[in-house]
């Protein structure tokens, strides 16, 4: 079976690549930027696109039988948008695969995507997923809670500087997910006909949890502060006055760190609470 994936080296993409490899799969690693992948010395095809631009794309899906895209924006960018990347280029890339007549098309969304228009790293994927649900390929849609690694993202610096702030009065729960293990799970997936899960890990922990267990594994006191959530509002106003692609983000943060966001799709072998103590471990 061959298997397009788009976005093949980002942190989820490379262990998505990894299983591929790993189950036999005849596997064309796609992405902006192609880089190797520690632990692989083959296996694959790598091939650079750029998924805002269709002409780089073209013949990519040929002879694939399964597309799956991790494609999307994360970072900030003062030139292109979340509707460019998680919107259009996925479906750039989902009319290469509708040309190529592919079996299946897998896209790894976030989870309540259409909860919020006025989020865009939520609203762009929210569109597409009701493209893709029209195109006529089978579909299979992931909604994940967020990843391991994420979450260390965001404590770590506060940690570091030995105060953690979260937002609001009423704390938040997720069950975040290795990407190994969602990659794990994506693969058990994959040939399911129009199917969304939202995926979690086997743990679910308040914010405010996850806050202490990152103190404890850092060997500090903890010392955990609450901002007002409106404060996030003013930072987004202020960030889309400059122009300067941070205010998409600062809605997302908003938005994760004030919604429960726990799936119903539970999966892995790995310990969050153990992940934790690995950041600190000598």
């Amino acid at each position: 079976m061959k298997v397009v994936l788009a976005g093949a080296f980002g942190n989820l993409g490379t262990d998505i690549l990894r299983a591929l490899v790993r189950g036999g799969y005849e596997v064309v690693a796609a992405d902006l930027k192609v880089k190797d992948v520690e632990g692989l010395s083959g296996g694959y095809t790598a091939r650079s696109i750029d998924v805002t631009k269709p002409e780089t794309m073209k013949g990519l899906c040929d002879g694939a039988d399964i597309v799956i895209t991790t494609v999307g924006l994360t970072g900030a960018s003062a030139t292109i948008t979340n509707y460019d990347i998680d919107y259009q280029g996925n479906l750039n890339l989902l009319h290469e695969a509708q040309k190529a007549g592919v079996k299946g098309f897998t896209y790894i969304s976030v989870i309540q995507a259409d909860s919020d228009p006025k989020v865009p790293m939520l609203h762009a994927k929210a569109m597409f997923e009701e493209e893709l649900k029209k195109s006529g390929i089978p579909y299979v849609i992931h909604r994940p809670t967020g990843y391991f690694y994420d979450i260390a993202k965001v404590f770590m610096p506060m940690i570091e500087k030995g105060e953690v702030t979260l937002l609001g009065k009423q704390d938040a729960h997720a069950n975040v997910i290795d990407t190994a293990d969602f990659a794990d799970f994506i693969l058990l997936h994959m040939l399911d006909h129009n199917k969304a899960y939202d995926v979690g890990g086997n743990e679910t922990y308040s914010y405010e949890e996850i806050a202490r267990m990152f103190f404890a594994a850092a060997g500090k006191p903890a010392v955990i502060k609450r901002a007002p959530v409106f404060l996030f509002d003013v930072l987004a106003w202020v960030n889309k006055r400059k122009k300067n692609g941070k205010e998409a983000i600062i809605r997302f943060s908003k938005w994760t760190l004030t919604h429960e966001l726990v799936g119903k799709d539970t999966y892995g072998k790995k310990s969050f609470k153990a992940y934790i103590k690995s950041c600190y471990a000598k």
